[in-house]
């Protein structure tokens, strides 16, 4: 099964989605930032998508994904977010659809997991 790096400062979100997501049979690691979810993308090239906040302390949600296009690192990523402005994160290339409103359902990030790995997997 896919392996999921989940990124959120808020340890209570981190361990709700690692619980349900170990459930559902994926291998899940988290960070509770985003310098640490960075150094493990360069790192673990078995990582499939990468579940993230986007405002953290420090190392901004899109901090991370700037970095992470700089790297060229194709993989998947769905945002988790209650605060930021389409605008900001469709500048970096994503839409509406890789957005997550906190508070979140989790059947709706399964669907959007499995629907992002299927995409992928054919590119």
């Amino acid at each position: 099964m896919a392996k999921i790096l989940v990124v959120d400062d808020e340890e209570r979100i981190r361990d709700i989605l690692v619980e349900f997501l170990t459930r559902m049979g994926f291998e899940v690691i988290e960070a509770d930032g985003g310098e640490k979810a960075l150094g493990l993308l360069q790192n673990d090239n078995k990582i499939d998508l990468m579940i993230l906040d986007m405002k953290m302390p420090q190392f901004s949600g899109i901090e991370v994904l700037k970095r992470k296009n700089e790297m060229k690192d194709g993989r998947p990523v769905i945002l988790l977010t209650g605060t930021v402005s389409q605008e900001n994160f469709e500048v970096l290339g994503f839409s509406m659809e890789d957005v997550i409103y906190k508070p979140f359902d989790l059947f709706s990030i399964l669907m959007m997991i499995k629907k992002k790995l299927l995409i992928y997997s054919k590119s």
